[in-house]
């Protein structure tokens, strides 16, 4: 991190980027207008080209004074500044670039017209979001009121002369100074004060603890290095070179089973594309996966020759969401927020966009879909009308599909760059993956073509009987810390915990089972079952993840403990997600006058066993060395078909915890 001799107004950089000069510039121009800002007492840090999940943020201003009130700098109402947070969207247009719009700001790029009053509403959204992450377990601080501010670093204030400037959010010109920007701070009663003066409130930030928090360097362990070298490295055989130099004539689509490396995949080609010169986006709906892509990102955008900008990273709601307020603006917005269903939102805003008339842009230059195959068609073909097959990269999960209606992009009236099959484990361990590959065989999937690596060997797979959870968590933990000490290198965040929903675990809240376990060890978590500390990623390499086992896909541990699986197993056999009516409408097509209730009856429950087995073998495949899977039950169907397996494959499976009357070779 970088910091300047100046002490008063500190430039802190998370990492290198294009912000730098803005940020000295703003420096510059606030010493000029207030040199009573150079003042011991006074803190003013400039944090710029902050990285935060889905969103960068140009500069964020954080201030303290010390002092008592009537010696603190005042605003030109005579109001006493304590301290304040700040965001700053800085843009270096000319005043011909830049127009007023009602009560929003815009600016164009390449011909394209974008809101920045928008940009600055998402930004701010982001850091208040990142700041309600937990620091320690279950404790969290309130996130700050966040003031705003546009800065036309370029535009002088006369060049406007004539024109509405009503806009929603303060605007600063190129004549920027102290007075005009504490001009329009917000008060809290009868002075501005944002952050507290203890260094370490339990439940306030003071200026300490939210920078840092917003600073925090990652530490990359071992596994975080594997990653971050391997998507740097141009690891393209002769075979994908092709197709990777046609990227732009045609749709590319990667398909595998879990662990083939897709979304890696993904991010090496987004990453390709940005040493281009292209901007890209990477949609996917798991916010877990998004919060270790981000954390591999920041860890790669702390390298002097990282692609500047970095990929981003976004739920496929937030984009559609996105697109559609720029399109149409925040009133439209406003009005579909009205909309008690969100799929009937996300609905309303697809139509709009797919029946305008104008073009809509997007910002970015291509799209990368991941889990395609769990998309709408509607929302296929809004991809395809924002961006061309052209410029959509697609991953299909081949044993990943979750939802009711499988999503075909490879319609056979697009253009196609190429449709890649992905077959071996870039994941697995050797000995685990030819164990899963033995289960699957015996949950009866004859296509079972995942093939482990040659060149990865080891592995292990453990399983842990416990019909008590509290105490299957409290094991669970122990042999994960086993394996953190036997391997000297291996970090907590390396690790992950899969746990199902409790209503999926006959009322036991296993979330809450780990939280305790974990508290009573004093150690520390990332906790992606609650949905705010899911928005940010684990910060601290003694941070273990835990996930429920709908938010999975893309994951990856060294050692990954999937508790109640054959809990889960048997949910999602008893609740699938199947369309009844289209399956019996099929039978009765094929069958004519011969469909019968006994064939429907026997085809749901294919297709209900097929749901429960294609959400089985996702968490089955998380583990890189270490799988560790908790059974409650000895009778249930999980059980059966582990005891099968290592009965087949003496050795393959080593057991935990079984009475004495589980099976022999069970036992052995």
């Amino acid at each position: 991190m970088f910091r300047n001799s100046l002490m008063t107004i500190r430039i802190l950089n998370t990492a290198p980027n294009s912000e730098t000069d803005n940020a000295a510039a703003f420096r510059s121009a606030l010493l000029a207008s207030e040199p009573r800002l150079d003042h011991p007492d006074i803190t003013l840090d400039l944090i710029c080209g902050l990285p935060l999940p889905g969103r960068q943020l140009d500069i964020v201003l954080l201030y303290h004074d010390r002092r008592a009130p009537q010696l603190q700098l005042q605003t030109p109402d005579g109001s006493p500044i304590h301290s304040f947070v700040m965001i700053v969207e800085v843009k270096r247009h000319s005043p011909d670039l830049i127009r007023f719009e009602g009560a929003s700001v815009h600016v164009r790029y390449n011909r394209v017209w974008k809101n920045a009053s928008d940009q600055c509403d998402a930004q701010t959204f982001a850091l208040k979001a990142f700041q309600e992450s937990a620091y320690k377990g279950t404790s969290r601080r309130r996130p700050t009121f966040v003031q705003r501010m546009i800065w036309l670093a370029k535009a002088p204030r006369i060049a406007f002369d004539g024109s509405p400037m009503q806009s929603s959010i303060p605007v600063q010109f190129a004549q920027l100074d102290w007075p005009a920007l504490t001009a329009s701070l917000v008060k809290n009663g009868a002075r501005v004060q944002t952050l507290v003066d203890e260094a370490a409130h339990p439940s306030y930030h003071s200026i300490d603890t939210l920078r840092a928090l917003l600073c925090h360097k990652v530490r990359p362990t071992r596994q975080d290095m594997r990653r971050v070298n391997a998507l740097t490295q141009t690891r393209f055989d002769a075979d994908k070179t092709a197709y990777i130099r046609n990227l732009g004539t045609g749709l590319l689509m990667l398909r595998g089973r879990g662990g083939t490396g897709k979304t890696f995949a993904l991010l090496q080609i987004a990453l390709h594309l940005a040493a281009q010169g292209k901007k890209t986006v990477l949609l996917t709906y798991n916010h877990g996966l998004i919060a270790d892509i981000t954390r591999a990102l920041r860890i790669l955008g702390s390298e002097s020759d990282a692609p500047d900008p970095l990929p981003d990273v976004q739920t496929r709601y937030a984009f559609v969401q996105d697109v559609f307020k720029s399109t149409f603006g925040e009133r439209a917005e406003q009005k579909v927020r009205e909309i008690f269903d969100i799929s009937a939102r996300e609905e309303r805003r697809l139509h709009a966009l797919q029946n305008r008339a104008e073009p809509v842009q997007t910002g970015y230059d291509y799209v990368l879909i991941d889990e395609g195959q769990d998309w709408s068609d509607r929302q296929r073909d809004l991809i395809y009308h924002l961006f061309g097959p052209e410029r959509v990269v697609v991953a299909d999960g081949v044993d990943q599909f979750v939802d009711r209606d499988r999503c075909n992009w490879d319609t056979g009236k697009i253009p196609i760059n190429r449709r890649h099959s992905l077959r071996a484990s870039r994941r697995t361990k050797g000995a685990t993956c030819q164990t899963v590959g033995e289960i699957a065989r015996s949950l009866g999937i004859t296509d079972w073509d995942l093939e482990p690596d040659p060149d990865s060997h080891g592995g292990r797979l453990t399983v842990l009987f416990e019909p008590d959870a509290k105490s299957a968590v409290e094991q669970g933990l122990r042999m994960i810390e086993d394996d953190e000490r036997d391997d000297g290198r291996l970090k907590a965040v390396d690790n992950l915990v899969c746990l199902p929903a409790t209503s999926m675990a006959r009322g036991v809240n296993y979330a809450a089972l780990f939280d305790r376990a974990i508290a009573a060890r004093d150690r520390e978590s990332w906790r992606g079952f609650d949905p705010k500390d899911r928005r940010t990623y684990p910060v601290r390499d003694s941070q273990l993840r835990a996930v429920r086992y709908n938010s999975c896909r893309g994951m990856e541990g060294w050692t990954t403990l999937c508790l109640g699986l054959d809990v889960f197993f048997e949910f999602q056999a008893a609740n699938p997600r199947i369309d009844t009516s289209a399956i019996e409408q099929s039978i009765r097509d094929k069958e004519g006058f011969l469909f019968s209730l006994e064939m429907l009856e026997e085809q749901l429950a294919r297709e209900a066993e097929l749901f429960a087995i294609n959400w089985l073998m996702i968490p089955l495949t998380r583990s890189i060395d270490h799988l560790i899977i908790h059974l409650t039950s000895r009778k249930s169907r999980l059980a059966k078909v582990l005891t099968e397996v290592s009965e087949r494959v003496p050795g393959a499976i080593e057991w935990v915890g079984l009475d004495p009357q589980a099976p022999v070779a069970a036992r052995a």
